[in-house]
């Protein structure tokens, strides 16, 4: 009896192994981010020294994984399984590509979600640095970034300034708390609406002890329902916002389509005004300069992106006066092809298959039935066939017009060989033929 009951126990022992549940690295490390026992979130006020952020933890040596090891790793994740980071239509698609991310500061999920879809899981160490910067604050996770300064002079947005560094740092924002934050450096990475418990509350004015107002300096921006020094005839302009200080004013302007909202730019240039050398039109924002009023162009780069309103923002002070002005005429590049058709039998790719430096669309196609070698051949008949015009062009490339649209269209790929997948590159331009 005594060797039966040990063998029972050997039996159930093994059992209990096999069912035992098995845990990659990676899912050990999502399981200590959400250990322990639930506490109010700390304040990390006290330990800015006045500049309005904390960087709680950062790593100077993660690199974010490939973008093969990224799909893998959400692939075997069964929350994550649906997603894909090479897929523009996937929640997975931006913040694998973003430099800058929002975090609640306290949300424990949102937290493993956002060290998933980041691609920060490839650090070893990530689930402690997570952990310790738990704050009653929001914050912004920056990847391939710094902090530099943060201002909160606009009572609707505060403007987080950084700049590249290698690795990543998240940012807790201890300074005074806006509805919007706008995170840039040279251009825009990110625009985010905070939360709104975090928002720094407008103290009420002191009463006045006189009931003459004072008088206006002359130098303030005027009271007006449109943007100055500029006409937008079928666009619906937003009231007027003013600036805390009165030098300056927003608006939202929406002119009903991608390509008229991207003219915004394109009319500012016909109507004087310069454009100072910066990113191109419709990349983050770009700065304009006419007398004494400078003007600033703003559009977003995620989601629905050019469709979105164009925010305007002018100044009757000179802050860019002494910037440089661009020879070359703005670009405004275009998400969808517009303004021609494909040859016949030549159908459009799902996604992009690349951006350019400045951050322009590579719009692909390809053609069945047609060799590679023929298909540039076919492109150009259909292009000249529908008014279009070739301007110049050299190896693998052409570029073509159209009254005010422009295009590239690239014919080899990396080998320098005819592609099956050439790819365009398309944008409205501020002059006709």
């Amino acid at each position: 009896m005594r060797e039966l009951a040990a063998a029972a126990l050997l039996l159930l022992a093994l059992a209990v192994g096999v069912l035992a549940p098995r845990f990659s690295p990676g899912t050990v490390d999502n399981g200590a981010l959400a250990s322990g026992t639930p506490v109010a979130p700390p304040s990390w006020h006290s330990k800015d020294s006045g500049t309005g952020f904390v960087v709680c933890g950062s790593s100077d040596t993660w690199t974010r994984p490939g973008l093969d090891e990224q799909n893998a790793h959400l692939a075997a994740d069964p929350r994550y399984a649906r997603l894909r980071a090479d897929d523009s239509y996937s929640e997975a698609w931006t913040p694998f590509r973003t430099g800058a991310s929002f975090y609640d500061g306290s949300g424990l999920s949102a937290r493993i979600d956002l060290i998933a879809l980041t691609g920060m899981w490839s650090d070893p160490h990530i689930g402690a640095t997570a952990a310790g910067c738990t704050s009653a604050e929001p914050q912004i996770w920056l990847a391939g970034y710094t902090p530099a300064t943060y201002v909160a002079d606009d009572p609707q947005m505060a403007m987080l300034r950084v700049m590249p560094a290698p690795g990543y740092r998240m940012v807790v924002l201890t300074g005074v708390i806006r509805p919007e934050l706008v995170v840039a450096s040279g251009t825009k990475l990110g625009v985010f609406a905070m939360p709104a418990n975090a928002i720094t509350p407008t103290p009420k004015p002191a009463p006045k002890a006189t009931m003459t107002p004072p008088p206006s300096p002359a130098t303030t921006f005027p009271p007006t329902d449109r943007p100055l020094e500029i006409a937008l005839p079928g666009c619906e302009i937003s009231p007027q916002g003013r600036h805390a200080d009165g030098f300056g004013a927003v608006w939202t302007v929406q002119c009903g389509s991608v390509r008229a909202n991207l003219a915004v730019s394109v009319a500012a240039t016909k109507q004087g005004w310069s454009h100072l050398a910066g990113p191109p039109i419709g990349v983050g924002m770009q700065t304009y300069v006419k007398g004494n009023l400078s003007m600033q162009l703003a559009y977003r780069l995620d989601g629905p992106a050019y469709s979105d309103p164009v925010i305007v923002v002018q100044y009757s002070r000179p802050f860019a006066q002494s910037g440089d002005t661009s020879d070359l005429p703005p670009l405004a590049y275009l998400r969808v092809p517009t303004g021609f058709d494909l040859p016949t039998d030549c159908e459009w790719a799902a996604n992009p298959v690349g951006f350019t430096s400045d951050g322009a669309y590579e719009m692909a196609f390809s053609c069945q039935g047609l060799p590679a070698a023929e298909i540039r051949g076919a492109f150009h008949r259909t292009l000249l066939a529908q008014s279009w015009r070739a301007e110049n062009g050299g190896f693998g490339f052409t570029n073509y017009a159209k009254d005010d649209l422009r295009l590239v269209a690239n014919f080899v790929n990396g080998k320098a060989e005819a592609s099956e997948t050439p790819w365009v590159v398309e944008s409205v331009c501020c002059f006709g033929p």
